[in-house]
């Protein structure tokens, strides 16, 4: 599952699956640009990769913004003079009941989940198709497939990133252009204890009765970004079920 000698860009770097993608891209020998709205979590992770002995540089900034997405790229091309792989973790998800949901919540949600996949993912892609090659992964979820009760806005959003991930795929498989996501389930990071309040319930609908830890994502993470997930392209990855689905 090589990834030695490629630059990766993680979004959502900071913290959660995001870091840990990072991390163990680094470990294998990728140079990563962690990007995170919070720079000073983004340069936490990148001198996590440094103090080991690995390559990494952090960016700032708010994704949802297509300036910022293109400050991100051309940061990294001006380091690295290539982007090889794009991991998109960054995302909200907050709790808001349907009939009490405004405007501007639902909008936010799509602002910061969608509309940052369409501008990393155009913008990255740019770069990816005169070269040749390259590997486009989103961190969708199952919420986006089954739809979810007080998170109407982040079901959406997570839904159109699946729609968005088999688009990109069919456009852009010509081009030698690899795009999957991963429906992560239940796992144990900052974002997905936030966005459920009731875990020991959650647990109790997972067929497996426990949380996923961020290092088992970075797995699949590290297997679609390297030698080994070449062939695979337009794939949602679930890791897990739910009891009664």
């Amino acid at each position: 599952m090589s990834v030695q000698d490629k630059v990766a860009i993680v979004t959502g770097g900071g913290s959660g699956i995001g870091r840990a993608s990072a991390l163990l891209l680094a470990a294998k020998g990728a140079t990563v640009v962690v990007a995170d709205w919070n720079v000073e979590s983004a340069g936490d992770t990148a001198r996590q990769i440094t103090a080991s002995g690995g390559r990494a540089m952090e960016v700032g900034g708010d994704l949802g913004k297509s300036k910022d997405a293109r400050h991100l790229v051309e940061q990294t091309l001006a380091s690295h003079k290539k982007i090889d792989v794009l991991v998109h973790c960054a995302g909200i998800c907050p709790r808001k009941p349907f009939l009490e949901m405004t405007e501007e919540e639902w909008h936010e949600v799509l602002r910061v989940n969608l509309d940052s996949s369409f501008f990393m993912t155009q913008a990255v892609a740019k770069v990816m198709v005169p070269a040749k090659r390259g590997t486009l992964i989103l961190m969708t979820s199952d919420r986006g497939v089954h739809g979810s009760i007080d998170y109407a806005h982040y079901a959406a959003s997570k839904g159109g990133q699946i729609a968005l991930t088999k688009s990109l795929a069919l456009s852009l498989g010509k081009h030698g252009i690899t795009v999957n996501g991963i429906n992560p389930g239940l796992t144990d990071t900052p974002l997905g204890r936030k966005a459920n309040p009731n875990w020991e319930s959650k647990l109790a609908v997972d067929v497996m009765g426990k949380t996923s830890q961020p290092e088992e994502i970075a797995e699949i993470v590290l297997f679609l970004a390297g030698t080994a997930g070449a062939f695979m392209t337009g794939q949602i990855v679930s890791t897990r079920m739910r009891l009664g689905i």
